[in-house]
């Protein structure tokens, strides 16, 4: 872990999948905050996709969704695109996978850059994952995800 406020941010999230209710309603999400850390943003992310059919309803995508840049979501479209999206071939792997692990690639007050591997089954996928703030009208920073690329790091 990153650090020890990352780690309770990831187990208290961990406790609310565990014992809370899965039908949650629009409120239960978690919107973003100046109080997270682009850090914390990829941990919610990986938990939810990770988590995705024991939240119910795409739930777990829904969350991912929240936090896409607002530029990612005029291309993407919607949150049934970005859902058709997150179940093809490309990225069918985050859904309900068993482990993942994180590197920091890149980090600097304005962007942050992880190399992520994840573990479903017998199988394995890397992905970058790029997250950069963004200043809303009121000029007020958020960590979103910019963009997520598969790549082969398997020589």
């Amino acid at each position: 872990m990153k650090n020890y406020k990352s780690l309770f941010f990831v187990l208290a999230f961990s406790l609310v999948l565990g014992f809370g209710s899965f039908q949650y309603q629009l409120k239960d999400f978690i919107n973003p905050s100046t109080k997270l850390t682009a850090y914390q943003v990829l941990a919610l992310q990986l938990e939810s996709l990770k988590n995705n059919k024991r939240l119910r309803q795409d739930r777990g995508i829904k969350q991912v969704y929240i936090f896409a840049h607002p530029e990612n979501k005029k291309v993407t479209g919607p949150i049934d695109n970005f859902t058709k999206m997150l179940k093809s071939d490309a990225y069918s792997m985050f859904l309900d996978h068993d482990d993942s692990k994180v590197a920091v690639m890149h980090q600097d007050q304005f962007h942050e850059v992880y190399l992520i591997r994840v573990y479903k089954g017998e199988k394995s996928r890397d992905f970058v994952w790029t997250l950069i703030t963004y200043i809303d009208n009121n000029k007020v920073p958020y960590w979103y995800t910019v963009n997520v690329i598969p790549v082969d790091t398997k020589t």
